[in-house]
């Protein structure tokens, strides 16, 4: 074989296969950058407050957290932290999420559809030049949300949705209007994959969308907390399994109204350090799926709503957790976090539900372990240094031809 022939037969291949393999990383290397891209967009940071402080609400405008939410109302037990927290928030620039729910009715087992359109209205008109974001209902699909003409049925749901959307887009045609209420992404302390509030949930959303529930908002809410033992293995799998499904569902923007974890609790060994640590995890697995708005609950410990309630992250007393500090560097960007396991599940929810909403079983479900994925640029260096070797000898073999 002649010189000319062995540099076609053999050194030829081998630099056009370098070089293809060079072209393959700088794509896989642009395909990377625009999945960072993505994962990196600005997402909306705040936090739901049954009450604010002026110091909170100073700190909160100073560390970039600019978004509180709360329950708007009339009601007279509670109209002073409503109206202490919509004051603080235009003092100090926050924007607002209006929660329009049982707060609203004044917790009232016989108002009608009429009723609350006036409601509606007069929280528009009251409460516009702050509030440009409102949530309609709080957890629709849960049974003891059911309250006067709001009987937990779809078709409640969505005649309410209507009324509220056109009502609200007459006074204030650019303001945001959510629905769903806060879909649970993940439910039970003993979950399975088709046996939890989140799967039946899902399957109420379902007959809103059907029954047209979306031609009556902008954009859809859903609520994720860990509940318990299982949160390392199975919450983000959840969290990122339905919030994919609810996004093919529904084709709306997704604002994560509600995420939060206990600093201490009686029922599982929750501590502030875990509080922390699910706070980095979840905002890090919530921005990467481009959700539009991450909302802590909450912030400070509400003994009022929930006795022994930890999910604060200021204690009862007033005292920062660690969690803020999370929260803070998460926003701005000091820390890198990892996300939360997402290994998605062999049963998707859009399964039929089963009517029992909890296992009782007490076997530890076995998450399938990721692929993992090496970079394109580190195969291009594996095999030029598997191959180099070869390449030498053929070099040789070319010279001694001359």
């Amino acid at each position: 074989m002649n010189r000319k022939t062995y540099l076609k037969t053999y050194i030829l291949p081998y630099i056009l296969l370098v070089l293809l393999l060079a072209i393959l990383m700088t794509s896989g290397f642009h395909e990377s950058a625009r999945g960072q891209s993505a994962a990196g967009s600005a997402m909306i940071n705040g936090v739901l407050a049954h009450g604010m402080s002026p110091a909170e609400a100073q700190l909160m405008a100073n560390s970039n957290i600019s978004w509180v939410s709360c329950d708007v109302t009339f009601n007279p037990s509670d109209i002073s932290r409503w109206y202490q927290v919509y004051a603080l928030a235009q003092q100090y620039h926050l924007s607002v999420l209006g929660i329009l729910d049982q707060h609203l009715m004044n917790y009232s087992n016989t108002f009608t559809l009429a009723d609350w359109s006036n409601a509606v209205t007069k929280a528009v008109v009251d409460f516009g030049g702050v509030v440009k974001t409102w949530e309609i209902w709080n957890e629709p699909n849960y049974p003891n949300s059911s309250l006067g003409y709001f009987s937990g049925s779809p078709q409640s749901y969505v005649s309410m949705l209507q009324v509220a959307y056109n009502n609200i887009k007459a006074i204030a045609p650019s303001d945001t209007v959510i629905g769903l209420g806060g879909m649970p992404l993940y439910t039970a302390d003993n979950p399975t994959f088709n046996n939890s509030y989140a799967l039946q949930a899902y399957a109420w959303a379902q007959q809103v969308v059907q029954l047209g529930g979306m031609s009556y908002c902008d954009d859809i809410a859903v609520h994720a907390y860990p509940y318990g033992q299982y949160y390392p293995f199975l919450a983000g799998v959840f969290f990122s399994s339905y919030l994919q499904q609810y996004q093919q569902l529904c084709n709306k923007p997704i604002w994560v109204t509600e995420v939060g974890q206990e600093s201490s609790s009686t029922t599982w060994a929750a501590t502030e350090p875990q509080q922390s640590l699910f706070l980095s995890q979840s905002y890090s697995l919530f921005q990467g799926l481009n959700v539009k708005a991450y909302m802590w609950y909450e912030l400070n410990d509400n003994y009022t709503a929930i006795p022994d309630s930890n999910f604060g992250l200021f204690d009862n007393n007033g005292n920062q957790k660690s969690a803020f500090d999370t929260f803070v560097n998460a926003v701005n960007g000091l820390t890198s976090s990892t996300a939360i396991p997402t290994t998605v599940p062999t049963t998707m929810p859009n399964q039929s539900p089963t009517p029992t909403p909890f296992d009782t079983s007490t076997s530890s479900p076995s998450p399938t372990p990721a692929v993992p994925e090496f970079p394109s640029w580190i195969i291009l260096i594996l095999f030029i240094t598997v191959t180099l070797p070869t390449l030498s000898v053929c070099l040789k073999r070319v010279k001694r031809q001359k």
